[in-house]
């Protein structure tokens, strides 16, 4: 699907290429359009879970959201063509009975945090997630010296126990990350059957790598994935193995990526905190804290299916295991 882009896009994740390689080809999109021109985009992937039809963030897609062209002029007449264009294309959405998706309030200089309201008057919840940010075009020795003491001890330490280097192969990565999901006894929420694709198209456009450290016998001790676009790259992915006496590993290669962006002149998007404990982590790096918009609608009969889902599970795993 090539679609006109609109001319605010700055998202890897809205690129026609990025969504057919996550969706195999299964996304769609609404449009509005001025004079001929695409000036609104919405992408969405549309499933079917039991009985309901859905929509829900494509794999390995962390923000979506709607790219609008909101035109010239001052502020609030930008900022009305905007809220018109957002209302039209969330009213040209198939009826879903479950419907959510992340972007980036950032986006066209700050304005697409005014897509909240638009959603909002559909009927949607809006909330807001997190993430940490660096500003990579400044000079290194400014970005070491925001870092927090313990985190830049953790930097030096791992880089006299591992060395660093790119992996080619995005089947290493998998079978890595599966391995210490099930070695550190988790459940494994990851679908991998897409990453290979959005691995080679990134590949081909220099716009992706895997970053891995080593320790001295060869083996991989961490491993995180990195894209970006002509703005901002983004941490979209990250493993370790279950080391007790694991250095700083993460740290090494997050410190590597930093660097990598200040090559390009990129923003570093530390892409997603979900807990304190992610936000202590990261927050280590001298990032800026900043807000994601979140919108989700679900119909009542798909709410209360997903509460018997729930309830039915737990029921299971108190008197079945």
């Amino acid at each position: 699907m090539d679609a006109p882009a609109v001319q605010t896009v700055n998202s890897i994740f809205h690129e026609p290429w990025w969504l057919t390689a996550a969706t195999n080809g299964q996304y769609q999109e609404v449009t509005v359009e001025d004079k001929g021109k695409v000036v609104g985009r919405l992408p969405y992937l549309s499933t079917q879970r039991g009985p309901f039809r859905i929509s829900r963030m494509p794999p390995f897609t962390h923000l979506l959201g709607p790219m609008i062209d909101s035109g010239a002029g001052k502020p609030q007449t930008r900022l009305t063509h905007r809220l018109s264009i957002a209302r039209e294309l969330i009213g040209k959405l198939p009826a879903f009975a479950h419907f959510e998706q992340q972007f980036d309030p950032a986006m066209d200089g700050g304005l697409a945090i005014a897509d909240g309201l638009a959603f909002q008057d559909h009927g949607f919840g809006v909330g807001h997630l997190y993430t940490f940010e660096l500003d990579c075009r400044k000079e290194l020795d400014s970005l070491w010296g925001a870092m927090h003491l313990k985190t830049r001890q953790h930097v030096r330490r791992a880089e006299q126990k591992y060395a660093t280097r790119s992996v080619v192969d995005p089947a290493i990565f998998t079978e890595f990350y599966l391995r210490n999901i099930q070695a550190h006894g988790r459940t494994n929420v990851m679908d991998f059957e897409r990453f290979p694709a959005i691995f080679a198209e990134c590949k081909s456009r220099n716009c992706g790598e895997i970053l891995a450290a080593f320790a001295d016998d060869g083996s991989p001790v961490a491993m995180v994935y990195l894209v970006w676009s002509g703005t901002t790259m983004y941490y979209l992915l990250s493993t370790r193995r279950p080391d007790p006496g694991d250095g700083g590993s993460i740290n090494l290669l997050l410190w590597c990526a930093a660097k990598y962006a200040h090559e390009r002149r990129l923003i570093f998007d530390l892409d997603g905190v979900y807990s304190s404990g992610a936000a202590r982590f990261l927050s280590g790096f001298g990032g800026e804290i900043k807000s994601r918009l979140s919108v989700r609608r679900s119909g009542a009969v798909f709410g209360a299916w997903q509460y018997i889902k729930r309830r039915t599970a737990k029921y299971e795993t108190a008197h079945f295991t």
